[in-house]
């Protein structure tokens, strides 16, 4: 058996750097990665900006049945850690809502990830969602998403998110196929059958935006079952997918499973490419529309469109009527908007949560004992992040945006005073001349396919020197701080990076 049978990711890539026209996998969801010890006190000694508006996002570390492919801060659900938890959580929204940076803005989007939000019972999730609406300013239409699994729903809980004004659910199906959900660990949680109910019964309840979770590289995964699985996505009332990649984490059970042949290999990394390209032109040639390579919604209704929501060509040429979603122009995808398109303010609430605040991105302390004690002493938990200066936000904008396949160089020069091509023109150029970008008047654009299979090479080329070649700051452990090396060149980077 070789490596790239066993997975497409960890054990057959050496470093999470890869240079075109090498295809670099490490999915880049935050800016910057130059991160050091911080400390809430540093982040708003003084106050540089001043938004009208932001989002949040709430970290539930808690899952009934952990799966295999999980990388994140996450423990299996004991009640009395929840309920210590949860009024944790409740005195760091306090402290938020007693903070002028914090205080007069108002939230417009938000964010419930884990873990498992809904392991939470009810009753918590009601009380939970209910302080936050009595300590933070909420507009009307705020957008909040939550994360569950098939399992962690019911009739009750749905009654509470929508009572609170949760419009967007993600569900982790992963996969309808039974033996596959037997390889990712979920098979005493889920079958393809339950999700599918589960489905309805989401659908029924008037949930107006569901978003189904997907993999790519399960082991046992064929090209016909993942064809099977798009049918069966297109035959649901599912209003948006994402797609995933699987992760084999080393000396993980699973990794140990391939390396004897007791679990059947990943797909190749071949195998899984064609199986990305096979989504895309399905989906597209259906009407649906891109978010970001790896993120889809149902084609475009009536009333969205009445409403004011834009779409773009994906293909320039019109060789093909494959359109975008202008993120910006919904209410449904604003969180996605916010935190990428816009680079805006992000509270991050709760153990190993990431924001953004005040030009500084941070980091909350993973360690959930730690994180607890902190929050009941009456201290905001950051313990990491880095400061933005003009220069990296600059940077952040493109680096972020360029995961939504498209910059208006409009928006850009209102943000920052210069036009993003200008600014970055040597940068923008060479990925021009390697048919990775399109760049017109209105805006600087992703090609497809070609750059939408090289999206993290295009957003790791607008890295500033002073982030070149780290890795994404992980909130598995803030041993992220020992990584950094002083090189010969005097930039950073990681041992096994060092030839």
């Amino acid at each position: 058996m070789t490596q790239e049978a066993i997975t497409r990711n960890f054990l057959d890539t050496p470093s999470f750097w890869r240079d075109y026209p090498e295809r670099d996998i490490e999915f880049v969801r935050w800016y910057p990665c130059d991160v050091k010890p911080l400390t809430a006190e540093q982040i708003y000694a003084t106050r540089e900006k001043f938004p009208k508006t932001t989002s949040f996002y709430v970290h539930i570390p808690f899952c009934n049945q952990v799966c295999t492919s999980c990388p994140y801060n996450k423990f299996s659900t004991r009640n009395t850690l929840v309920q210590r938890y949860i009024q944790a959580l409740k005195n760091e929204i306090d402290l938020y809502s007693q903070l002028p940076h914090v205080r007069d803005t108002v939230f417009t989007s938000g964010y419930f990830g884990g873990g498992t939000p809904t392991t939470l019972r009810a009753e918590e999730l009601d009380d939970l969602l209910g302080f936050m609406k009595q300590r933070l300013n909420f507009s009307p239409d705020c957008s909040i998403t939550i994360e569950s699994t098939p399992v962690d729903v019911d009739q009750q809980k749905l009654d509470v998110l929508l009572k609170h004004g949760v419009n967007r659910m993600s569900l982790g199906v992963q996969t309808f196929h039974d033996p596959l959900l037997r390889y990712l660990g979920r098979a005493r949680a889920h079958t393809g059958e339950s999700a599918t109910k589960t489905i309805e019964l989401i659908d029924r309840s008037g949930l107006e935006n569901l978003c189904i979770d997907y993999m790519i590289g399960i082991p046992g995964q064929t090209a016909d079952l993942w064809a099977q699985d798009i049918r069966t996505l297109m035959d649901l009332p599912v209003t948006s997918f994402s797609v995933y990649n699987y992760a084999v984490m080393p000396g993980s059970e699973v990794f140990f499973a391939l390396q004897s042949g007791a679990t059947p290999p990943c797909p190749s990394t071949r195998e899984a490419d064609e199986m990305y390209q096979y989504l895309h032109t399905t989906l597209m040639d259906a009407g649906y529309l891109a978010l970001t390579y790896n993120d889809f919604i149902e084609p475009m209704r009536p009333e969205w469109e009445a409403a004011g929501v834009k779409t773009y060509p994906v293909l320039k040429d019109g060789s093909k009527p494959y359109r975008g979603l202008e993120t910006d122009t919904f209410y449904l995808t604003d969180h996605l908007s916010q935190i990428w398109g816009r680079c805006g303010d992000m509270v991050a609430i709760g153990s190993g949560a990431y924001g953004y605040l005040n030009n500084h991105m941070y980091l909350n302390e993973p360690d959930i004992e730690g994180y607890i004690s902190r929050c009941n002493e009456g201290r905001l938990p950051v313990v990491m992040g880095a400061y933005t200066d003009e220069h990296e936000q600059r940077c952040r904008s493109l680096v972020l945006g360029l995961k939504l396949l498209r910059v208006k160089r409009s928006v850009y020069r209102e943000r920052h005073g210069v036009d993003p091509y200008e600014y970055f023109k040597d940068k923008v150029d060479d990925l021009v001349a390697k048919g990775l970008l399109e760049v017109d008047d209105e805006a600087i654009q992703v090609t497809y396919p070609k750059g939408w299979y090289y999206i993290d090479n295009i957003s790791k080329s607008f890295y500033s020197d002073a982030n070149y070649r780290l890795p994404q700051p992980t909130s598995a452990s803030t041993e992220i701080l020992k990584w950094q090396i002083d090189r010969t060149d005097g930039r950073k980077g990681l041992p096994i990076v060092q030839l």
